[in-house]
């Protein structure tokens, strides 16, 4: 593993807890394929990039939630991040993308590290995933490029796993 890699990933939970308080640190071990671990570390150490992330955003309507067509059930808005794109930004862009609305990102909901594991040998890597709070500015959502449906529910209990969300009733 890219011992700069471990670094960035520690600072980056230290940044965030010296700036939000206490934060809600979720930590998961995904299997991945030797190829898709590589190219993560890679990608850090060509770009300085790693992880991603989402907002769960608020409204009169309740929360919003998107299917990605490649996607296994209802998830906030979210996505990987891009070259001096850092995760406020990422936030944003994923949200603009997926459903097509704006919203001020209020706090810090939850910081996934997702530990890639090629079931090798090797370490597992972190890949951070921040999920911000927002509430939205602006008009109706709609679907984007890649997105199946948007939709509002009027609660996403904290007991609740993502892949479990495709049960709940969504309206649009």
């Amino acid at each position: 593993m890219s011992v700069e890699l471990l670094r960035h990933v520690n600072a980056l939970v230290a940044d965030l807890a010296a700036e939000h308080g206490e934060i809600d640190l979720v930590g998961r071990r995904l299997d991945c394929d030797p190829d898709d671990r590589d190219a993560l570390v890679e990608t850090f150490e060509s770009f300085g990039v790693v992880g991603g992330a989402g907002v769960r955003v608020r409204g009169d309507d309740g929360v919003l939630l998107v299917r990605y067509e490649d996607g296994d059930g209802w998830v906030d808005p979210g996505d990987a991040r891009r070259p001096g794109e850092s995760y406020r930004e990422c936030a944003n862009r994923a949200l603009r993308d997926a459903a097509g609305v704006e919203a001020d990102l209020t706090g810090l909901s939850q910081v996934h590290l997702l530990y890639m594991d090629d079931r090798t040998d090797r370490l597992a890597v972190p890949n951070p995933y921040l999920v911000f709070e927002g509430r939205r500015t602006d008009g109706p959502p709609a679907a984007g490029p890649g997105v199946a449906e948007v939709g509002w529910t009027e609660s996403v209990p904290e007991e609740v796993v993502y892949e479990e969300l495709a049960e709940l009733s969504l309206s649009e």
